[in-house]
């Protein structure tokens, strides 16, 4: 991996990883910690890999909320486009997950962690789906919710467990459209949107939600495939596969059947909205 070459107006802390696309830093400005991200230099005359990231300027310079990150600063130098971010402090669930295994073995993440999660998670998601300006509705749709994408922060004194949402890229709003061929995470993805009949749009952020959170429930991906294209596949043709997600996850009954509901295969049949979830969860759907 190339060095990372901070913006001219930001300081290095610390090079954090690559993801497909983007190399991901923390710097400092006006001495403050705050995240870089710049196109790894394999992608910088990539037309698709230039418009995600000026996308994820778009939709953080225009929402406001404590779980998603904040627009510090973005442009373009001499190493390419790089996006300067607020850091929304937490642990993705992917690792959450797997420090979990390591310590408690195959039971996992407790259950009533994970209840406490989905009810937090799901109440954070319906807000940002929510979020309004003056033009109206923002119709802010994540479009990849995944395990590396969904932080969980420790829960401060009388707070409930604090989440956060990140990465951008193929993120959506009222005047800024997706583009052809996005679907986000496999297996975290709809099946219409699997087979390419339905773009990403909210009801498809809630069944990636979904699928997370049955990720931190069974202590696996939802899938038994393996490889690319073999995903693809099961989740276009047969969606999640949540065998094992019941008593002896120790998850309540009320817990796996909403799980089930916002999972289904058809969407008709499927909790398509947050609230809709929510109110499962509770009981009063």
């Amino acid at each position: 991996m190339a060095p990372f070459v901070s913006p001219a107006e930001a300081t290095l802390i610390e090079v954090l990883g690559a993801g497909s696309q983007c190399v991901v830093a923390r710097v400092e400005v006006a001495g403050r910690a705050h995240i870089c991200k710049r196109l790894r230099p394999r992608f910088l005359r990539d037309a698709r890999a230039r418009r995600s990231l000026a996308r994820e300027r778009a939709v953080l310079g225009r929402v406001a909320h404590p779980a998603v990150p904040r627009l510090i600063g973005a442009g373009e130098d001499g190493h390419g486009p790089y996006v300067i971010q607020s850091e929304v402090q937490g642990l993705c669930l992917r690792d959450l997950v797997e420090g979990y295994r390591a310590s408690r073995g195959p039971s996992g993440v407790p259950a009533s962690l994970v209840e406490r999660l989905a009810r937090v998670a799901f109440t954070t998601l319906a807000a940002l789906h929510e979020l309004h300006d003056e033009g109206g509705a923002l119709g802010l749709v994540h479009g990849d919710l995944g395990p590396d994408h969904l932080l969980v922060g420790p829960a401060r004194p009388g707070q409930a467990t604090r989440v956060g949402f990140v990465d951008f890229g193929q993120g959506r709003l009222r005047e800024v459209p997706g583009e052809a061929g996005e679907r986000g995470t496999l297996p975290f993805v709809a099946p219409e949107v699997a087979r390419g009949e339905q773009s990403p749009d909210q009801a498809a952020d809630v069944f990636a939600l979904a699928a997370t959170i049955a990720f931190a429930a069974l202590g696996r991906e939802p899938c038994v495939s393996e490889g690319a294209s073999a995903r693809l596949v099961e989740a276009a043709e047969r969606g999640p596969d949540l065998s094992g997600l019941g008593a002896s996850a120790g998850v309540s009954s009320r817990f796996v059947r909403c799980l089930r509901r916002a999972l289904a295969f058809e969407r008709a049949a499927r909790l398509t909205s947050a609230r809709a979830v929510l109110a499962a969860l509770d009981g009063v759907d």
